[in-house]
């Protein structure tokens, strides 16, 4: 037997079992002092490779370097600006600001790129119903400075365009075959689409950047998805808590894989995935610790 045919079994045999992760380091834990959390929901990564961490139940975020060293902390409890109530998620991928989902104060608050404050958005009530927002969980922009949000308590995902005008309305129960359930998350697959985990539906769905539904994506695996990121190839990471598994899912769309780790994911909230001298590395929020690692294997 050939060594290419010997190959191409052991790929294949892998890809049947997941990649596997490879921890390389960890910090946080549970507390209230600086690089400490206390029930952390989602996490991201600057294309300068600096994490952010979105501290829920300390209202705060948390900024760290990549290798998981303390750089700074904004927010606190209250309803001032840079100031926060039980924040959701982060949205660091425009070119110019930073969105931070401030859920029970029911309002996006956007930053610069040094954590500057800007402003607000919040729900106008001379709107009509159908553009009106309470518990923001997750925040998007595109390349035309379009802002999706994901409207937690009524189901439904509100697209702005970039002068702060509410354009449509998608995601609602009226919604057919694109109806969301318990939207949490939401990303960009690619320049044109957008994927968001529905843990009520146990899977992803995906839209066109107009709120076209196009497809949803499950697996047998699969429990409460919450947590997603997409890297530079459209692969897709997902992390499920109810599980404790988090998921690779091809660009192609038609593979689903468990990322193995042998010591174990407690309860994997969310995942943010970077390339650093040409290996992959994932941050994994699992309870109150980050863990870092890297992917190895066939077809990573």
């Amino acid at each position: 037997m050939t060594r290419a045919i010997i190959l191409l079994i052991l790929c294949s045999l892998y890809l049947l079992n997941g990649q596997t992760f490879i921890e390389s380091g960890r910090f946080g834990g549970r507390g209230s002092e600086n690089g400490k959390f206390n029930t952390p929901l989602a996490l991201d990564i600057s294309v300068d490779n600096v994490v952010y961490v979105v501290d829920t139940g300390n209202n705060r975020i948390q900024l760290f370097d990549r290798r998981g060293n303390f750089i700074r902390t904004i927010g606190g409890f209250g309803f001032e600006k840079e100031q926060f109530d039980a924040p959701r998620d982060i949205w660091i991928n425009s070119l110019v600001n930073i969105y931070v989902s401030d859920y029970n104060n029911q309002r996006v608050q956007r930053y610069d790129r040094n954590m500057n404050f800007i402003n607000l958005l919040t729900s106008n009530e001379g709107q009509i119903s159908d553009f009106q927002f309470a518990e923001i969980a997750s925040c998007a922009v595109n390349s035309q400075n379009d802002l999706f949000v994901v409207d937690h308590g009524d189901y439904k995902i509100i697209k702005f365009k970039r002068d702060g005008s509410a354009e449509r309305v998608f995601g609602r129960f009226d919604s057919g075959d694109g109806e969301l359930e318990l939207p949490e998350q939401i990303a960009l697959w690619g320049s044109d689409k957008l994927i968001v985990s529905d843990p009520g539906q146990s899977g992803i769905v995906m839209f066109d950047q107009f709120g076209n539904y196009i497809l949803k994506i499950t697996d047998d695996n699969f429990i409460q998805p919450r947590g997603l990121d997409v890297d530079n190839n459209k692969n897709i990471y997902l992390a499920d808590p109810q599980s404790g598994k988090v998921f690779f899912i091809s660009n192609d769309l038609t593979a689903v894989s468990e990322i193995n780790f042998s010591s174990n994911f407690k309860t994997p909230r969310d995942i943010a995935v970077i390339v650093v001298n040409d290996q992959k590395m994932l941050y994994v929020l699992d309870g109150d610790e980050i863990i870092i690692g890297t992917l190895s294997g066939c077809g990573d």
